[in-house]
């Protein structure tokens, strides 16, 4: 069973119960362009990204609630996400502690176990390289324009390959597979 939300998370569905999520979010870097680290928006930047995150995270779970069938709770779900300051921020963390929700780290010298730098998720990221977003319904609205102009097929075919591509890393024992 593969879906995928209206938001910026791809699900896909890695054992009965459990489905590993990959999460697109990048929180607001226009903020960081002019810190200068002496008068606070370096902090005030931080904490908006993690009040995001933290806010992303709560509208995707109440999401996955929200599904007709086969609900899916934030617990239940792998969350897959790199070093980026609103991931690893101490809120975030206590945040997902809180739920029982398991984070995997993804290697920063492992691009080819980076899920969201490929496959589906990169063409997205070519779809939206050029918008801005002042939030989550705005992100949410463009990530579904760009999912319409993905064809059913290569969602799934997308979906697949993912999917195909992580049990071969498991296949190999965790080594490189480009």
């Amino acid at each position: 069973c593969s879906r995928t939300t209206g938001g910026l998370s791809g699900v896909l569905s890695v054992s009965p119960g459990r489905f590993l999520v990959l999460l697109g979010f990048g929180g607001a870097h226009g903020a960081r362009e002019e810190d200068d680290y002496s008068d606070g928006v370096h902090l005030q930047a931080e904490a908006a990204d993690r009040n995001t995150m933290i806010e992303y995270l709560k509208t995707t779970g109440k999401r996955f609630l929200s599904l007709e069938k086969d609900k899916i709770r934030l617990k239940d779900c792998l969350l897959m996400w790199d070093n980026a300051r609103p991931h690893t921020a101490t809120d975030t963390r206590e945040f997902l502690t809180r739920r029982d929700v398991e984070p995997v780290k993804q290697s920063p010298y492992s691009p080819d176990l980076n899920l969201c730098g490929r496959f589906l998720f990169r063409k997205l990221k070519h779809l939206l390289r050029e918008d801005e977003f002042g939030g989550h319904e705005e992100a949410t609205l463009a990530v579904q324009r760009a999912m319409r102009r993905v064809s059913e097929d290569e969602l799934y075919d997308q979906l697949r390959k993912l999917r195909g591509h992580c049990h071969d890393v498991i296949a190999v024992g965790g080594d490189y597979v480009y």
